[in-house]
């Protein structure tokens, strides 16, 4: 795989496109005036219903206002700024602040080498209304020397966009843009703000600086906005969209980590170390838990992140390691590792997910002392979190067994992958299949297997009908970048919108569960099959030498796990 690297408008229109509140507040009121609310038409309460604020009817989290910010530095709280508009009213941050807001800053450099945001065509300026979130303050400034220019450049921008929205003929959405699209008239390295700084440090003509403040009011690089599918020859403006839709994303897992009464055991923290020792809670303790989480960052080393983070899309694991036992001086049991967790760095962007690694609560029930280690070629600095939590599953796992591991994928991939047998414990009340599976290889055979091809995985306990995992997204154009609300970063250097096999650059891997719990016998023997496959029959490729790629193979470890 290779890697690389919006004439003025209608006045109705022009006297909106300005700036303010969504609802016509200021920041800190989350409801009405008290004139304005509705009385609860009861004669046994008085209580009247306060209007819901913004946030609400949008079904957002609302977050204060965090004035803690000074130097608008990336990752550190965005201070407030004021930005002259282009119809001469003044856009204040901290007064647009409705709590759940993002921010996306686009400069127009229309003399930049690389492609750039482009909304010469309606189409896609319409695609970009469509699918922006509705909580994102959309901020446009030019790269233009003089005055005169960048507002005759925004001024034409301004133009595009009222006519895309013209033809969509949707008046909330034209009410929405009037509140959410602004234009700046000021040089972007002359805002009195700590914008200037901002660009004077990052911005050149081989990076196309804009930036973003997301959910938490923290500064965001963007990324690289041209879409691989094209050649890399244009940046549609829906991959805009893209970065706030992992703001949104990013918030809503917060908010379900913030409501868990979990248990955190740091593993790692902002660091090049990849092995460590980590003290579980007691025995008793432990039982208590049914979930368990690997809470995962991978952190480039400083800004720009093309420069700062990895280049390519590399695997990396999460293992869970035996203790070394000093009495056997011949081997070193802390190199007897199993994989927990899995995922795919990014393309020269950095990137956080929380997977699920539930099943080896059954290794860890002891509590105590257990080594953890981090394989990854592609993350100069990382942290872990192991997340304990109960969240009322009505069971626990006790037991794994383990089954099978993949290999290449070819015509021999099903050789000698002889059928488990195996009886529950006592006591086993759920028996669950668990898999982490990924596809790798492409441009040696005509089906581009296994990271663009959609391999299938058949696992069958006493002849009932099969458990198939299957990834209808490989070979996909945007079938990744479909992913970003569940955790796939946007907009990475490389061909990140591809949708592969199990995995998408960028992003943990999603373990698979199968419950065959009422395929068993619980008391007695069983057998379980598995069969690798794809369009439903055993994998024979055809040769095709592309001049790139490597040979198909499956990345696989396969559990039964059992709970009581």
């Amino acid at each position: 795989m290779w890697n690389s690297r919006l004439a003025s408008i209608a006045l109705p229109l022009a006297s909106l496109l300005a700036c303010g509140h969504p609802d016509g507040h200021s920041p800190d009121e989350s409801t009405a005036p008290a004139d304005s609310v509705d009385s609860v038409d009861s004669a046994d309460s008085g209580d009247s219903v306060p209007t819901p604020s913004w946030c609400e009817t949008q079904g957002l989290t609302a977050r204060p206002w965090d004035p803690s910010g000074t130097d608008g530095e990336f990752d550190t709280v965005a201070p407030d700024f004021h930005l002259e508009l282009l119809d001469g009213t003044t856009w204040t941050w901290s007064e647009a602040f409705t709590g759940c807001d993002s921010v996306i800053l686009v400069v127009d450099r229309p003399d930049l080498s690389i492609p750039y945001p482009d909304f010469g065509k309606t189409a896609d300026v319409k695609d970009w209304l469509s699918a922006s979130p509705r909580n994102i303050q959309w901020l446009f400034m030019s790269d233009q020397r003089g005055k005169q220019d960048r507002i005759d450049a925004l001024t034409t921008l301004q133009a595009k966009i009222a006519t895309a929205l013209e033809k969509l003929d949707d008046a909330e959405l034209t009410a929405w843009a009037t509140d959410h699209i602004h234009f700046a008239i000021a040089s972007t390295t002359n805002t009195d703000t700590w914008i200037d700084t901002l660009y004077t440090n990052y911005g050149n003509s081989s990076l196309p600086l804009n930036f973003g403040i997301d959910r938490f009011q923290k500064v965001r690089e963007l990324g690289y906005l041209a879409d691989p599918i094209t050649g890399w020859n244009t940046a549609p403006p829906v991959f805009l969209d893209y970065e706030a839709e992992y703001y949104d994303m990013e918030s809503d897992r917060q908010d379900r980590l913030d409501a868990e009464d979990a248990t955190v055991l740091p593993v790692f923290t902002d660091t090049t170390e990849r092995s460590a020792t980590v003290t579980f809670p007691d025995a008793t303790i432990m039982t208590g838990f049914d979930t368990m989480e690997l809470d995962m960052s991978f952190i480039c080393n400083g800004h720009p992140d093309a420069t700062g983070c990895g280049e390519w899309d590399y695997l990396a694991y999460a293992y869970l390691c035996d203790n070394d036992d000093p009495a056997t001086t011949d081997v070193d049991e802390s190199l007897q590792c199993t994989e927990m967790g899995r995922f795919i760095t990014a393309y020269a962007r950095p990137g956080r997910w929380v997977v699920d690694a539930t099943p080896f609560l059954a290794e860890l029930q002891g509590g105590g002392e257990h080594v953890i280690r981090v394989d990854s070629a592609n993350a100069p600095l990382i942290s872990l979190d192991v997340r304990l939590s109960n969240q009322g599953k009505g069971y626990r796992p006790v037991s794994m067994q383990y089954l099978w591991a993949g290999g290449g994928f070819n015509a021999d991939y099903n050789t000698g992958r002889e059928a488990v047998t195996f009886t529950p414990p006592e006591g086993t009340q759920r028996v669950a299949l668990w898999t982490l599976i990924t596809g790798h290889g492409y441009g040696q055979d005509t089906e581009n297997c296994a990271e663009f091809c959609n391999h299938q995985h058949q696992f069958t306990a006493n002849s009932a009908p099969g458990h198939l995992e299957e990834f209808t997204m490989a070979g996909t154009n945007y079938g990744c970048a479909e992913q970003v609300g569940e955790g796939t970063v946007p907009n990475q250097y490389g061909t990140w919108v591809l949708g592969r096999g199990g995995w998408c650059p960028g992003r943990g891997v999603d373990p698979w569960e199968s419950d065959v719990t009422a395929d068993l016998d619980l008391t007695g023997p069983n057998t379980l099959s598995y069969l690798g496959l794809f369009d439903g029959e055993p994998y024979v490729p055809v040769p095709h030498d592309s001049g790139q790629g490597f040979g198909a193979t499956i990345v696989a470890n396969t559990w039964l796990v059992y709970y009581e």
